[in-house]
């Protein structure tokens, strides 16, 4: 019995042990950190890119100043050698300092508000991948943010799908003690004027927002009642789409945060671990670092959904616009862009929505993507490439995101942004006349699937008819499984026959 006692003991010893060692602070080596300071990292959302300031001694001006570094894992998960980053995240003797890298990696949104490629005043100012590197930084023209931004510090956030900042400031003049803020992006590219977010915002400090890449789960930076010393990391979800409420904060706790200034959180789309600065056991004045996080304080799981935007003729790479959106209520749900170079994009994806996503360029027509995440599950990565198709006579388009009843003509609702997608293709082309063609798989009798494939090819030609498209700019055929594009002893070659295309008969 007494054994047993031991041996129990012991067990719950060695548990209690590794549960507090797997949250300890992880180092990230010395090809991130140095002999100086590092502060303020932003992971990105594939968690393969990372940014964050060092502190460097200027001796033309006898003084130590912030500069900004970048590095990226190899093949293997290690980090690369940091780089020091050039104009414009670097201007001058000091840093305009990285707010957060969207989730397509191809956007950076930085400290000050720029015009032709000068920092002339405080706000906040995106940059973009080209070609040859970044571009110059375009200012956000954010109504009322000078006269509103009055204190000492300042800072924003991109929300993950695009559609707004958060902010933190204080509209007391010299004042330490910020407050949130949220504006949102209008359909003209314009952003409505910071609201104080009330439901979050106290006495104390509130700052450094990080939105987590399902869209609702807010961390930030507070020395409210219940800090553990100063400035801690709390965590809220909201509840609704004003984003005014959320859930009572919760503090993330002793593996998290200390007795010291916490804050500048940041996490990849997966959330598996913290990227944060510490001074403990640094190889410099401070380090970054990177802590795994309990289950509690993980956000919701996502689906990173990555690929390539590509020339379907040539598989060359696009600079092109991603959109995704809900099929079931045709409401946009975000936006991002493909890398103008390599042609790669990703987007992080929240579950509870059956998504339709696609990239359009100048001069192509797209072909849309969908997958359905409506049930809730684990993170993932898939990967997908998204295709372009030149706006040329004799193309052929297969129109994806388009849904029957099995065995049935009929529309389903979900089908309506994808038609409406060619009837502006056709809007905007006022000659383009094209030629419908409907298929089915080998399933069924070869009356029954000409004549269903014929009746589908009549409903799009009824729902662009509808719109406003003349009938004359429109022809219809029905090939039954006469011409099948893939293997139909597979469900998923049966699942490729099924589909309606257009033909390009004239431009």
């Amino acid at each position: 019995m007494k054994k047993i006692l031991i041996a129990i003991l012991l067990n719950l010893f060695v548990s209690g042990v590794y549960s507090q060692d797997q949250y300890a602070p992880v180092n990230l080596g010395d090809n991130i950190n140095s002999k100086n300071a590092e502060g303020h990292s932003v992971v990105s959302a594939d968690g393969k890119e990372i940014y964050f300031w060092r502190a460097l001694y200027r001796q033309s001006i006898d003084k130590t100043v912030q500069s900004a570094w970048y590095s990226k894992q190899d093949t293997t998960g290690k980090w690369l050698p940091a780089k020091y980053m050039g104009k414009p995240f670097n201007t001058g003797l000091m840093s305009s300092g990285i707010f957060n890298v969207s989730p397509d990696n191809n956007s950076i949104l930085i400290r000050g508000y720029f015009k032709y490629g000068d920092r002339i005043d405080n706000g906040c100012s995106m940059v973009t991948r080209s070609a040859k590197g970044w571009n110059d930084p375009v200012g956000l023209d954010i109504p009322g943010y000078n006269e509103m931004s009055k204190g000492k510090f300042q800072g924003a956030f991109l929300m993950p799908d695009g559609k707004g900042l958060v902010f933190y400031f204080s509209e007391i003049e010299g004042s330490g003690d910020n407050d949130l803020y949220v504006s949102f992006k209008k359909e003209d590219g314009t952003y409505t004027r910071p609201a104080s977010m009330k439901g979050l915002n106290t006495a104390a400090d509130e700052s450094t927002p990080f939105i987590a890449s399902d869209n609702k789960t807010l961390y930030f930076s507070s020395d409210r009642p219940g800090t553990l010393g100063d400035n801690d990391i709390w965590k809220t979800t909201r509840t609704d789409d004003t984003w005014m409420n959320w859930t009572e904060p919760q503090n993330l706790g002793p593996t998290i945060n200390s007795n010291d200034w916490d804050a500048y959180f940041s996490l990849d789309a997966k959330g598996e671990y913290a990227y944060m600065t510490s001074s403990k056991n640094s190889l410099g004045e401070s380090d970054i670092v990177k802590i795994k996080l309990a289950v509690e304080n993980k956000p919701q799981p996502v689906v990173l959904i990555k690929g390539k935007v590509l020339n379907k003729n040539t598989s060359l790479p696009v600079q092109a616009n991603i959109s995704y959106e809900n099929l079931t209520t045709a409401a946009n749900e975000g936006v991002a862009i493909s890398n103008p170079t390599t042609g790669e994009y990703q987007i992080a994806l929240p579950y509870g929505i059956n998504y339709g996503f696609n990239a359009s360029a100048s001069n192509y027509i797209s072909i849309s993507d969908n997958i359905d995440l409506t049930a809730v599950s684990e993170y993932k990565e898939i990967i997908r490439d998204l295709y372009l198709v030149p706006l040329e006579t004799g193309q052929v388009i297969r129109i994806n995101n388009i849904f029957f009843e099995t065995a049935k003509a009929e529309l389903k609702t979900e089908s309506f942004s994808e038609l409406d997608r060619l009837y502006k293709l056709m809007q905007q082309n006022p000659n383009m006349e094209i030629a419908l063609g409907g298929h089915t798989d080998n399933v069924g009798s070869e009356e029954s699937n000409q004549k269903l494939s014929t009746d589908r090819s009549k409903s799009v030609f009824d729902y662009l008819v509808s719109k406003g498209i003349a009938a004359s700019r429109i022809t219809t055929a029905g090939y039954g499984k006469s011409k099948p594009v893939a293997d139909n002893s597979t469900e998923e070659g049966r699942a490729l026959n099924r589909r309606v295309e257009f033909t390009i008969m004239k431009l």
